[in-house]
């Protein structure tokens, strides 16, 4: 557990200036040779899930509802634990984060607020090679994650704890992202993996097994949020509002237009037909119309972090969420609306 205790505890000013001028170049590389003007208002948000498990950040933006509302997105990948860093200091408004990213730099005093949840339960699978059939077979096996106090490694301790099996017993490999799982368990350097659609899809067609598929047990989790700080939230509240009404408006027309949103996918992944509409519909089952981020989704995170920051044991969930702004657009009848529209 040493590299996660390392990743849990604060960023020094020379790395955070350091993190933050490549970030700079790289968004500055990506902004060069926009000169058009426009009377929208630019935004930079963040993201590092890749693939369809951020989809419906591409539908809101793909199907106009960003544009309608009068916001020019600008989507900005962020690697592991960046996203809190750039959104603290400014260069970016919004970040889609997990709650276990989101909760070590709160409790260190960030200003991070989390304002809604695109999923709230960890959906995905331990698939393991043709050979392990069994809860013993993992003994002295390497199950790969993305890297330690990361989701991917919740998923896997949840997955271990279900079938009774010591974590002790076996190995966590620090891989990568969902393609490097899987290739790492095609070739053999792991024995099983924590995957997500449409890797487990694709993994069970050549033999392996889903030993555990954490969807069906419903453990609280929210591995996708919206985040921003309080900060932010004060001093431009309409434009937020209206930054929520977009999401909402992209997650309605992604969970009513399922042939157009997996067009969109297939776009800009390149990922078969087949396996886009397979992983929207693993997906859609745990996106809520009214995307709040439910308190208990923060508790498997605060019990990670506690056992290397003691500030997280005992913590209330509340602190870490500002459910204020869409209980607002719901007094005003915004869902209402919105589901009436969609009939």
């Amino acid at each position: 557990m040493r590299r996660f205790s390392w990743t849990l505890r604060s960023i020094g000013s020379r790395t955070r200036r350091v993190l933050l001028v490549l970030y700079l170049l790289a968004a500055s590389s990506l902004l060069a040779g926009v000169a058009e003007p426009s009377t929208q208002e630019k935004l930079n948000i963040g993201y590092s899930a890749t693939g369809v498990a951020s989809a419906p950040l591409w539908v809101t933006q793909d199907s106009g509802a960003f544009r309608k509302y009068g916001f020019d997105v600008r989507p900005i990948f962020l690697a592991g634990g960046l996203a809190p860093v750039a959104i603290i200091a400014g260069e970016i408004q919004f970040a889609i984060m997990s709650a276990g990213v989101q909760i070590p730099p709160v409790l260190r005093g960030a200003d991070l607020a989390m304002i809604a949840a695109f999923n709230n339960y960890i959906s995905h699978a331990l698939v393991v090679a043709p050979d392990i059939s069994e809860p013993r077979d993992l003994k002295g096996k390497r199950i790969a994650i993305q890297r330690l106090g990361d989701l991917t490694h919740i998923a896997a301790r949840e997955a271990v704890k279900h079938l009774g099996v010591s974590e002790a017993d076996l190995l966590y490999q620090q891989i990568g992202g969902g393609s490097t799982r899987f290739a790492a368990l095609q070739s053999l350097n792991v024995q099983g993996a924590i995957l997500s659609p449409p890797y487990i899809g694709r993994a069970q067609k050549m033999g392996y097994r889903v030993l555990v598929n954490l969807y069906d047990l419903k453990i609280p989790f929210i591995g996708q949020a919206v985040v921003t700080t309080r900060r932010f939230i004060a001093s431009h509240r309409p434009m937020v509002l209206n930054f929520l009404k977009a999401v909402s408006e992209g997650i309605h027309f992604y969970k009513r237009e399922r042939v157009a949103s997996v067009r969109m996918i297939e776009r800009r992944f390149g990922l078969p037909h087949e396996e886009v509409a397979e992983a929207i519909e693993h997906y859609i089952r745990d996106l809520d119309d009214r995307p709040y981020p439910r308190p208990e989704g923060l508790k498997i995170a605060l019990e990670l972090v506690a056992q290397q920051v003691p500030a997280a044991r005992g913590a209330d969930p509340e602190r870490f969420l500002d459910a204020s702004l869409l209980r607002e657009l719901e007094r005003e009848g915004f869902f209402a609306t919105l589901q009436s529209a969609g009939k």
